[in-house]
């Protein structure tokens, strides 16, 4: 390893031109690589998923769960790598999300899915759509279209046939969903006691439309030698054509459609409404990025064609105005972690300079910062991975460039001492190439270990899997690119850079900072090594209650990340009408934008157009943009406005509430499977035990410290009205079964007859009773259904009506039928709360074939947790190999290793402090410690050996060792502290998920190097005191 090491520097020396040259190539290559590769604010944790939608209006949930649901999942069974199938069912929808496993490709994944599909039997007419690819994270966008002279039909209009078309070009748009608006259709509006008059069905009226409308192509005629295209023109080109269509015939007179309908421009039934602060109905538009992309380059193609659209394209009285922008989050984010960084960098500098007090070497050392941050950037473009704020945020640059200031520093100190021994005019003569590749070489072999030693304490982080894996892997590679370049421009351009600079004068001068450090160290060891056992069992007594007090550290999975927004969601009563809803989310959108925090208040109330977003009508969303925390008038945190919110809305009575923020919302949504960030699932069968149990759940959970919002995710509770036949009756009077449905799918919901084309659009035309004579039961039972004899009988004659409540959703996972009771923490940690939470709900009894389980946050923590149990042992393994390779015995190796319980004491200590709850960011500062201390461990056993090498006694060895790296091991922490405190004391958007992070290593820096300097080297001299105590006799 020396040989390989002594070669790569003697080759880098010998070469300085070729080495600045791939240097350079690299600073390209990296900003070429910073300047492509996506960041994201919030990195998208969720594996490949297939999203089938299936729209069927008019049905109830039991028969779309039946007829759709059912039959698709069973035919999804045979998927490879897939993980699991959720499905969630409701009235004229299916929406199924198909999870498959780590690392599958979305290619593979649809191939299967698609060609399954083909097999699936589904009703006529109905068609399963597989949504495009995009992630939770994938919401970039939200606009509204405005106008002061068309209504919400003409905009609706517009926006899916023209600015749809447009958006959907754009590079990196998977979908452009739709919430609001009137969808345009033609109505055609049967009298049924004009139809019973002309002894009319509305089937037989259905089928004079579909067929008036068609062209026909009557192939070529020849005429003087020219060949002329024959066509039968024949479709309705405005209402009027409507009207005159020809039903039958009456008594010899034809009978049109307006004599037995009325014919207008009408819309169809709504599914969901959306309001923008006083305005109660927008057409509200959400632009849905792809999977992987990069939101910067999307955002910006997205914007341009917007201006082109608005240019060229729409009316000049319609504006698209912009309501959420994801380029404000990355920018306030991204501001926060550059600040982190440029402070991190900063700082650095200026500790190296005091401690070197030389500008030469400042410059060498620093140079190295922006060159692994380069060189990091490279390699994730190289793996196609994107950078996100958590990842950049968590390097730090402290352990980045010690290899380089471990190098510097012993060059700088090699050169002094030639220095003192030739006199300065002959020093500055000589060369020094020899000097520096033989003391580089020795350095290089403890710079090459403890980099390789920092990489394999990451080693737990790479192991994660799902959620967890997707959340801190780019962490982890971008951390480990980065002290792999630092190690690579370390032994390359460092030595380069110091025979180049370090020619003449070199010396070291009288620095007061590093003394003040010599003297407080030296002070503090000698009171140790004098009171040796007093100094180790202090220590012990200390860990051991460090180690007692983390019963009472709070856990979470991880910290909140502050997007400058809210998500409010309300929940009515299930059989609340659409109309009734909207009156709510009124009065709500007024009260929320009364507080002087809130910018605009966007509310959505029940689904989306296209059925991706699969709610029921008491189902309410707002968006609440927030000004920017600089201009709020009142002091306050985003959780005490949260609770003012929740105090002011609580007035309003039978609404469950839920504050969340958008991004997070919907990656929350995406992992536990319904809208919630961590639920009890009830599996079972039968829907109205379930809903008992989820009841019996939520009285035992609602009362405890730390939980809130809690809600039933509830089933049942539509109200319905069923048409029973009476199959002797209908026999009785020769009725058939299809022909009774016919009538009462056309009479009361309307059914499409054919299509109108107006240019490229093209709009329904559909049959319906008028509104008086469908209103309500008694309307419904008078409907006159044809018998086969030719004659007509009230359906009341044949069939009987009841009101009953059934299911309004029906929620599945792998098949099995389920019912959650969501709920959040706040104020309390996730881990105490769900312990409790759980010892409460297991005393419920539950009946055979139900089970119960937990998921969210909490169920991706004890899996991120499990990981770590297994994984660290392995990585400390890994590391007493590398540390037997470089030392060559196990003493040395296993007595480096007794750092590592004593850094944690600092780590849990400023948890304790700053009253961060643990969670898997501080676990990953934990891990990234580890790698540090061990490497101060490492200098120092090395400085040891290397006075025995002297034939020094032991206690000699050991205090001229401790005086030696006394600086080396101080610097490597001051820097790797203060290079992550902005981000420590950063309160910015962004800076939550690095806090944790920060604070644990900072506090385990500080009593890892007063153990390191202070106690460890006790340990070493009794590990080897019996050896040497002939020689110190």
């Amino acid at each position: 390893m020396i040989k390989l090491i002594k070669n790569i520097i003697g080759f880098s020396l010998s070469n300085k031109l070729f080495t600045f040259f791939w240097v350079a190539l690299v600073v390209v290559a990296g900003i070429i690589s910073y300047k492509n590769i996506p960041v994201e604010a919030f990195p998208d944790v969720t594996n490949t998923q297939i999203v089938i939608v299936t729209q069927w209006p008019g049905r109830s949930a039991e028969e779309v769960e039946r007829f759709v649901t059912s039959p698709i999942e069973i035919s999804m069974n045979s998927l490879q790598k897939k993980q699991n199938v959720r499905s969630i069912t409701m009235f004229g929808l299916s929406v199924i999300k198909i999870i498959f496993d780590d690392d599958v490709d979305d290619f593979f994944a649809r191939q299967q899915v698609s060609n399954l599909l083909r097999g699936v039997e589904l009703p006529d007419a109905i068609d399963a759509e597989v949504q495009p690819p995009y992630g939770p994270t994938g919401e970039i966008f939200r606009y509204t279209l405005d106008s002061d002279t068309k209504d919400t039909r003409e905009l609706l209009t517009l926006q899916n046939w023209v600015v749809d078309r447009q958006l959907r070009a754009v590079p990196g748009v998977a979908d452009v969903a739709v919430f609001g608006g009137r969808e345009k259709t033609y109505e055609v509006e049967a009298d049924p006691t004009l139809l019973q008059k002309y002894e009319l069905t509305s089937p037989e009226v259905y089928d004079a439309i579909s067929k008036a409308n068609l062209n026909v192509g009557g192939d070529i005629i020849e005429k003087n030698g020219q060949a002329y295209v024959v066509r039968g023109v024949g479709l309705l080109d405005n209402i009027a054509d409507i009207e005159n269509t020809i039903v039958a015939q009456y008594n010899g007179n034809p009978i049109l459609i307006k004599d037995i309908a009325k014919v207008e421009e009408s819309n169809v039934p709504r599914v969901g409404q959306a309001g923008l602060n006083g305005n109660d109905d927008v057409v509200e538009g959400i632009v849905i990025m792809r999977k992987g992309e990069n939101p910067s380059i999307v955002l910006k193609a997205l914007k341009e064609k917007i201006a082109y659209v608005q240019e060229n394209v729409l009316p000049k009285d319609v504006k698209m105005v912009t309501f959420y922008d994801r380029d404000n989050l990355m920018k306030f984010c991204t501001d926060t972690v550059t600040h982190n960084l440029l402070e991190g960098i900063i700082l650095v500098t200026v500790i190296v300079f005091l401690f070197m007090a030389d500008w030469r070497t400042t410059v060498i050392v620093s140079i190295i910062i922006p060159l692994a941050l380069l060189f990091a950037f490279l390699c994730l473009k190289m793996k196609g991975m994107s950078a996100n704020l958590l990842s950049l945020g968590a390097v730090d640059f402290g352990i980045i460039i010690d290899g380089a200031v471990v190098m510097v520093e012993g060059l700088f100190v090699a050169l002094d001492h030639l220095r003192q021994k030739e006199g300065d005019e002959k020093f500055n003569k000589l060369a020094k190439m020899g000097l520096i590749r033989k003391t580089g070489s020795k350095l290089g072999v403890a710079i090459f270990f403890s980099k390789l030693i920092i990489i394999s304490a990451l080693l737990p982080i790479f192991s994660f899997e799902k959620v967890e894996g997707k959340m801190f892997s780019p962490l982890a590679w971008t951390l480990g690119f980065a002290l792999l370049g630092a190690l690579i421009f370390t032994l390359t351009l460092v030595p380069v850079l110091c025979s180049i600079l370090l020619r003449k004068n070199v010396r070291e001068k009288h620095n007061p900072f590093v003394e003040f450090f010599n003297k407080a160290v030296a002070k503090g060891f000698g009171l140790s090594f004098r009171h040796k056992k007093i100094s180790i069992i202090v220590s012990f007594v200390i860990l051991g209650l460090t180690l007692f007090s983390t019963r009472f550290l709070g856990t979470e999975f991880l910290p909140p990340l502050n997007e400058g927004a809210l998500w409010v969601t309300a929940e009515l009563p299930i059989s609340n009408s659409l109309s009734e809803s909207v009156k709510m989310a009124t009065i709500i959108r007024k009260e929320l934008k009364s507080f002087e925090e809130v910018d605009d208040v966007m509310s959505q109330t029940g689904r989306s157009n296209d059925g991706t977003d699969p709610n029921g009508f008491g189902f309410l969303q707002f968006q609440v943009d927030l000004k920017p925390k600089d201009q709020w008038k009142h002091k306050i945190t985003m959780d005490e406005l949260v609770e003012q919110m929740n105090k002011k809305l609580s007035v309003y009575q039978g609404i469950t509430w839920n504050y969340s923020q958008p991004v997070i919302d919907n990656v929350a949504e995406a992992v536990a499977g319904f809208k919630a960030s961590n639920a009890v699932k009830i599996f079972g069968d039968d829907l109205t035990t379930l809903d008992r149990l989820a009841n019996e759940v939520m009285s035992k959970i609602e009362h405890i410290e730390g939980i809130k919002d809690v809600g039933v995710l509830r089933n049942l509770g539509q109200p319905a009205m069923s048409v029973k036949f009476d199959e002797q009756k209908m026999a009785l009077y020769g009725v058939q079964k299809s022909d009774a449905q016919a009538i009462i799918e056309m009479a009361i919901g309307g059914k499409t007859a054919t299509e109108k084309y107006e240019g490229e659009k093209k709009f329904d035309i559909r049959l319906r009773y008028l509104k008086e004579y469908r209103k309500d039961e008694e309307d419904i039972m008078n409907l006159m259904v044809p018998t086969l004899r030719g004659t007509k009988v009230p359906l009341k004659e044949i069939a009987t009506l009841t009101t009953e409540t059934g299911p309004s959703f029906v929620y599945r996972d792998n098949a099995k039928r389920f019912i959650g009771v969501k709920f959040s923490v706040r104020d309390r940690d996730l881990g105490s709360t769900i312990a409790e939470a759980q010892t409460k709900v297991r005393d419920i009894k539950l009946p055979s074939g139900y089970t119960i389980g937990w998921t969210g946050e909490y169920e991706n923590q004890i899996r991120a947790s499990a990981k770590l149990t297994q994984v660290v042992p392995i990585s400390l393994i890994l590391i007493f190999v590398l540390l037997f390779i470089m030392f060559g015995n196990i003493k040395d190796s296993l007595l480096v290793l007794v750092n590592v319980p004593f850094a944690i004491i600092g780590g849990i200590l400023a948890l304790q402090i700053t009253g961060i709850n643990f969670g898997i960011s501080a676990g990953v500062g934990f891990i990234a410690l580890l790698g540090i201390c061990i490497q101060n461990g490492v200098i120092l056993v090395s400085e040891f050996h290397a006075n025995l090498k002297l034939k020094m006694s032991l206690a000699d060895a050991i205090i001229e060792g401790v005086k030696a790296r006394t600086r080396p091991v101080v610097m490597t922490a001051l820097m790797a502290a203060i290079g992550l405190l902005p981000a420590a004391l950063s309160t910015g958007i962004g800076s939550e998920s690095q806090k944790p992070l920060a604070v644990s290593i900072i506090g385990g820096l500080v009593t890892a190097t007063v153990f390191t300097l202070l106690v460890f080297p006790n340990f070493f001299y009794w590990a080897l005191r019996s050896k040497h105590q002939k020689m110190d006799a």
